[in-house]
């Protein structure tokens, strides 16, 4: 599983054979939930990942988070 800060919010993204799947992540308790609404095209690679969260997500970029940044 792929764990990014979305500016500030942690989502993970895990590749399955149904495609990208998205999760709010909890990274004290290890606790994962789907998110249906966010939809990753099954075609995009893994490096495009965090540009693509950037773009969904831009409007939430703050000067304490401006980025989208892989954290494990």
């Amino acid at each position: 599983m792929l764990i990014y800060n979305v500016f500030g919010r942690h989502l993970a993204v895990k590749k399955t054979s149904g495609g990208w799947q998205v999760f709010r992540a909890d990274l004290a308790e290890r606790k994962f939930s789907r998110l249906y609404d966010i939809i990753i095209p099954d075609e995009m690679t893994e490096d495009e990942i965090p540009g693509w969260l950037g773009d969904i997500f831009h409007e939430a970029a703050s000067e304490r988070h401006p980025d989208v940044r892989r954290v494990e």
